[in-house]
């Protein structure tokens, strides 16, 4: 449905989970604030941080908030999609931000433009230290996915799909989102890419301090898609695809290059 003066295009749930995040959460919330989509709302769910968290938080007059022990991140984002009212879905984590004020009021017009449109990515900027690095995500479907996953930084969803998916597994304590996507997928639903840069994304947290674990993780929850020999062949043409990338950039939508507006 197009957007209609009764009908002013979808309400935007945009999610934070957090814990002890004073020291990064304004730059989130400076860049929620800043975008001229008011058709939105904050949910927030805090893991009981004691560190000004919680006061930073209210300062930004969420939609909802809850401050509460939690079984991990997923856990909180489980409560955070029961708590949202929103046809479509964004999760921003604390330390990370939206890339620019338009990126909310172009993601309404998508998703109000078409109803068949379930799942949006589009491409981040990964921040590292002492750099930053735009990706381009390779082109994923059902096909590709269990070789290749989508930042969850870079994606929307419309959030009647976790009526029919399910929420995330707690089975899987660093890729629950990942498997999130491959349930999406095998249930039929296409992930359509956006070729437009929707946030910056820190390579720090849970995932980069625990590298081995993720990728011994990643590797079981592929398994139980494909098959061994499926796996291998994938993941070498994956890593073909992305090398090939760095020399042709310019010309294939893979790969990543040095970003100059960070």
């Amino acid at each position: 449905m197009a957007a209609t003066s009764e009908y002013p295009g979808p309400l935007i749930s945009v999610v934070t989970v957090c814990f002890n995040s004073a020291a990064v959460l304004p730059r989130a919330m400076a860049s929620l604030a800043a975008q001229s989509w008011q058709h939105r709302e904050w949910v927030v769910v805090d893991g009981g941080s004691t560190d000004g968290t919680q006061e930073l938080v209210r300062s930004g007059a969420p939609t909802s908030f809850v401050s509460e022990p939690d079984r991990g991140i997923y856990d909180a984002m489980n409560k955070a999609v029961a708590m949202s009212r929103g046809e479509v879905l964004y999760f921003l984590n604390s330390d990370d931000r939206l890339h620019e004020p338009e990126v909310l009021a172009e993601v309404a017009a998508r998703f109000a433009a078409d109803p068949s449109l379930q799942i949006l990515y589009g491409r981040v900027v990964v921040e590292k230290p002492g750099s930053s690095v735009l990706t381009f995500p390779r082109y994923i479907n059902r096909l590709t996915l269990p070789y290749t996953d989508p930042c969850h930084q870079a994606v929307f969803v419309r959030r009647a799909l976790f009526r029919q998916v399910g929420l995330f597994d707690l089975r899987w304590s660093t890729s629950a989102d990942y498997d999130w996507f491959l349930r999406a997928a095998r249930a039929g639903h296409q992930l359509c890419h956006w070729d437009r840069t929707v946030a910056y994304f820190s390579a720090g947290g849970a995932h980069a301090a625990h590298p081995q674990a993720l990728a011994a993780e990643r590797r079981a929850l592929r398994l139980t898609y494909v098959s061994p020999l499926a796996l291998m062949a994938g993941s070498l043409l994956s890593r073909a695809a992305h090398r090939l990338s760095r020399t042709f950039r310019n010309g294939l939508n893979v790969g990543e290059y040095r970003d100059t507006e960070a």
